[in-house]
């Protein structure tokens, strides 16, 4: 597949010569519903079926917004388009959650009150309900737009990453249930696997032969898991505290859980070359824990996984977990799972498969 494959469309000719004729402003910041009402009616051209799916976002927080309305009930929602060039970026949210790919060129991103360029190879995954828009002003700026079930997404990727509970948590904490982080980014810049699997999606979706959604999924899963092989550290979301990007944030949650046992918050701070402060604030804003309560939360797992697993003692797998008394170690198991250890045990046997 080339470039000839996404040849501009009619309607993106239309936009393209409203850009030049009209001057490039409109393209430069996020289009609220009012901007796009008070327009002259010779460009209002935006299409019936752009618009067929919307209805005015009617929540007080966000009346100048529109709401993608599509399959919003379709628990097996997989879909795939090319997002208009040179079309309004108009401010909407969906129900759904969105995967972003820059194919080539660039474009930027809309977030809320946050503002980015994404570059060739850019995947994004927005959050549902996020507010957004994308800008691509260029020929070349083709971005793939992969609409996704929360449900579909919830038994893939996040399935995926069930062997690190820490980072399942935080995921779920940014695609459910808050709105601090709304997108995350991995950037994938010339991974040509990335690059040929999205054209083929793009083609098994265009001629949409028999089971095309079933080899849809698929698609989307392998995606996931090469993200996940290749890509898991190098994560970058929205930085809770002034709006810019933070990188480090999923390797900062997978450093604590896999090396609790024998750090401290002065030497994480140290190895990640936050002072303190900022790495507290860090860690409540993105995980809605304290440094002490991840560290005893990764404690806690492991030792449930030995209690389950092992035959190793409650003393041994306390010490392995870092806890060097024995007592100490069941009172923050019980604190936490209410049963001491050696009740879990029993209650892991006892249970079916």
């Amino acid at each position: 597949m080339t470039l000839k494959q996404f040849e501009l469309t009619d309607i993106e000719k239309q936009f393209k010569k409203l850009y030049y004729d009209q001057g490039e402003k409109y393209l430069s910041r996020a289009m609220t519903l009012t901007d796009y009402q008070q327009l002259p009616e010779n460009r209002k051209i935006l299409s019936e079926d752009t618009l067929k799916y919307h209805e005015i976002n009617s929540s007080a927080q966000d009346v100048n917004t529109i709401r993608d309305t599509r399959e919003e009930n379709d628990e097996n929602l997989i879909d795939i388009n090319v997002h208009g060039r040179y079309s309004y970026p108009l401010m909407h949210n969906h129900h759904y959650i969105e995967l972003v790919y820059v194919y080539s060129g660039n474009c930027t991103q809309f977030i809320e009150d946050h503002t980015f360029t994404l570059n060739t190879g850019d995947f994004c995954i927005l959050a549902p309900n996020t507010v957004h828009a994308i800008s691509a002003s260029s020929d070349d700026a083709i971005v793939l737009d992969i609409m996704v079930s929360q449900v579909f997404f919830g038994s893939t990727f996040l399935k995926m990453l069930r062997q690190n509970p820490a980072i399942v948590s935080f995921f779920e904490n940014i695609l459910y249930d808050t709105s601090i982080i709304p997108y995350i980014l991995y950037p994938t810049g010339d991974d040509k696997w990335m690059h040929e699997t999205f054209e083929w999606m793009f083609s098994v979706n265009k001629t949409k032969n028999y089971l095309f959604q079933e080899e849809m999924a698929l698609y989307v899963r392998h995606i996931f898991v090469h993200l996940l092989r290749y890509y898991e550290m190098d994560a970058i979301i929205a930085n809770p505290m002034n709006r810019s990007q933070e990188n480090n944030v999923v390797a900062l949650i997978s450093y604590i859980t896999m090396n609790y046992d024998h750090i401290t918050l002065q030497s994480t701070a140290d190895f990640f070359g936050y002072n303190l402060s900022y790495l507290c604030q860090l860690l409540k804003k993105c995980t809605g824990k304290t440094f002490t309560e991840m560290v005893n939360n990764a404690r806690i797992n492991d030792a449930k996984d030995m209690l389950a697993n092992t035959s190793l003692s409650v003393t041994e797998i306390g010490l392995k977990v870092g806890c060097y008394d024995a007592s100490h170690f069941t009172r923050v198991f019980k604190n936490q799972v209410g049963v001491t250890p050696n009740q879990y045990r029993k209650q892991q046997q006892k249970s079916p498969e």
